[in-house]
């Protein structure tokens, strides 16, 4: 009974309740020390330690898909449709009486994730002890708990700023007091993540027993060492940013014994060891044989155009079966064909009675997003100084060169000219082409019609909001049918970190290392950069900026690189969920998310009417909205907590 007790007072500790402890342990076991008697008891406990890793691909269950400012939805709840979780968090309803996404001491859309600590800490404590067992094999299992440990300590970090440390589960002879654990310095924080994937990764020969570089398909989702290593590089680069180095906003913050916890002094060594677990996490990605991915697939002899087959490489790095993606590092289930269908648009007249079961479009990137996106010269619209900025939203027909991208002799808003590969590939819009495989070799794409009474706009409870769709979300291959038939739904794994973030978050910290921007900088930026199909005339992005840019030095400064590394992020990694962490590390939250959301007024019936822009919704973000607060009950419970600040 001893474990039992230490599992139950390890959450008491936190403030928390767990109805049955024996709810994380295999359905046909009756005891945690059961647990360990077999091997294949002590895999199903493993894998309940990977179970807790947040749902990245449900709109639900991840914070960072719809509570910033990229995605919008119609309505919080429609008669079909309802998000009670991440939509109220966007909209500033987040509190402390019954927190949304409840990660603390959980919820029916979010895990707790200190249970999720107790149980890696219960199987490190018993996996030796399993008979069946290899020491390799245990060896290997135990590194992997180790950074899923690790991991879940970051994810907390992420959304509640300083956390306890579960180092261990607390005994069952520990005093009331002792039980009551403190949140720590952020900086201690870090340090023991680290360590505990320093731990997990000092092995790299690829031997037995050491984290694989690879996993064959039907271990899809578990531990890898480049997985391992670039988890660690995110994490450190986290600590790194302005919302944890330097940040005298919470220069009051402070434990019981007065410390800061979040230190207000920058210390520069921190984008060092950013930078340096960076280059180390790329290194054994290709090492790994990790690339950049590139679409290849079968297409049963249709001939599509190159324009279009970029398109499929941008799209498909997304969607595409993990199996064959290798600019996946690493990711989680397949819980995506919910929001595949709330991503897509009915294309044709006999998808029309499919829109309401399939719940579509009421996953609605913003306007906000889509003038992020660069001009087809691969600099900033208000930078491009050919680019008519004042008057993009004006309508005209669409001019040559935009076949494969918007309806011949189309009338639509100029900002939907002229923009680079990544505009057309991720966003789907009124007149835009949409590939899909119910294609034939005489009609490419299908045409996006979102005029209200069309096929794809506002004719029901469910409706596209914004005049926007989430193209990148959807694969290809998938079919919508009245039947509502999933047949042609490809289930793919959600990025959680893939090459493309990697090589960007190397640029970024080896820019704030140096003076200046050196040629590695511009090489890795590069990378993403040519994958999308940017600076092919003039070569790179430093001639890209002069040519084309009313602001040729850009590339030439730290500050300047900064902004482009950060736009080039917030672009390539668009609807991916990384934005909302982005912009709270950069402390640029309160910037981007007060501004209201826009898009075009959907309920118009005619081009004049349909091509306004409007505001849909006025976001407040406040300076305690960083840290989210944890529930008052739990607060009670554990009277040596600290609420998070502002709450």
């Amino acid at each position: 009974m001893k474990l039992k007790k230490i599992a139950y007072i390890a959450l008491i500790a936190l403030g928390t309740f767990s109805c049955d402890y024996l709810d994380v342990v295999p359905d046909d076991v009756a005891t945690i020390e059961m647990a360990f008697t077999t091997r294949a008891n002590a895999l199903k406990f493993l894998n309940t330690c990977y179970s807790y890793v947040p749902s990245h691909g449900n709109v639900w269950k991840n914070p960072a898909l719809e509570t910033g400012d990229e995605i919008w939805n119609c309505a919080e709840n429609t008669y079909y449709y309802s998000n009670g979780s991440s939509f109220p968090i966007a909209k500033g309803n987040q509190n402390t009486s019954s927190p949304y996404l409840n990660f603390w001491s959980g919820g029916t859309d979010a895990n707790n994730l200190w249970v999720a600590i107790r149980d890696c800490n219960i199987f490190l404590e018993n996996i030796d002890n399993v008979p069946d067992m290899t020491i390799s094999e245990k060896s290997l299992w135990r590194k992997e708990a180790l950074v899923l440990k690790a991991y879940y300590h970051y994810f907390m970090m992420q959304l509640y700023g300083p956390i306890p440390v579960i180092r261990e589960n607390i005994p069952m002879y520990a005093s009331p007091e002792e039980t009551k654990v403190v949140r720590e310095p952020v900086d201690d924080v870090v340090k023991y993540i680290v360590g505990l994937i320093d731990e997990a990764t000092v092995d790299k020969s690829g031997l037995s027993g050491s984290l694989p570089d690879m996993r064959p398909e039907i271990e899809l989702g578990r531990l890898t060492l480049p997985a391992a290593l670039a988890i660690k590089a995110k994490i450190l680069v986290l600590a790194a940013s302005p919302l944890f180095n330097g940040n005298t906003d919470f220069s009051d913050y402070k434990d019981a014994k007065g410390n800061n916890l979040i230190n207000p002094l920058e210390d520069p060594h921190k984008w060092e060891l950013a930078r340096d677990a960076c280059k180390e996490a790329v290194d054994y990605a290709h090492i790994s044989g990790h690339q950049l991915y590139v679409f290849n697939d079968n297409l049963m002899g249709m001939q599509i155009s190159d324009v279009t087959l970029r398109e499929l490489t941008l799209r498909n790095t997304i969607t595409s079966e993990s199996k064959y993606n290798k600019e996946l590092i690493w990711g989680m289930g397949y819980d995506t064909e919910f929001l595949q269908k709330a991503c897509n648009t009915a294309l044709t007249t006999y998808q029309q009675g499919a829109q309401i079961g399939w719940c579509v479009s009421m996953h609605n990137p913003t306007m906000n997003i889509t003038e992020e996106f660069y001009t087809k010269n691969g600099v900033p619209m208000t930078e491009d100084k050919t680019y008519d900025f004042l008057n993009r939203y004006d309508v005209d027909v669409v001019p040559p060169g935009h076949e494969y991208y918007i309806e011949k002799d189309f009338r639509t808003a100029k900002m939907n000219f002229n923009r680079e590969p990544r505009y057309y590939a991720y966003l789907g819009f009124d007149g835009g082409k949409w590939f899909t495989l119910e294609a034939t070799s005489d009609k490419e794409s299908f045409t996006v019609r979102n005029k209200a009474g069309q096929i794809s706009g506002k004719a029901i409870d469910n409706y596209n909001v914004t005049g926007f769709f989430a193209k990148k979300l959807v694969n290809y291959k998938l079919i919508m049918s009245a039947s509502q038939n999933t047949s042609g739904t490809v289930g793919y794994t959600f990025p959680i970190i893939r090459l493309s973030d990697l090589y960007l978050l190397y640029a970024e910290t080896l820019n704030e290392t140096l003076s200046a921007p050196n040629a590695e900088v511009y090489q890795y930026v590069q990378y993403v950069r040519s994958k999308a199909g940017l600076d092919v005339e003039t070569g790179g992005l430093v001639q890209t900026w002069a040519t084309c840019s009313n602001n040729p030095d850009k590339p030439a400064t730290k500050q300047g690189m900064r902004s482009i590394i950060r736009q080039e992020r917030l672009i390539e990694l668009s609807f991916e969920g990384q934005r909302f962490y982005d912009l709270r590390r950069w402390k640029l939250a309160m910037e981007y998310l007060n501004r209201p959301i826009r898009g075009w007024n959907v309920i118009g019936e005619g081009e004049m009417d349909y091509y306004q822009m409007r505001y849909i919704y006025q976001r407040k973000f406040m300076k305690k909205d960083y840290f989210w607060p944890i529930k008052t009950e739990d607060l009670y419970i554990n009277n040596k907590l600290l609420q998070s600040p502002g709450w």
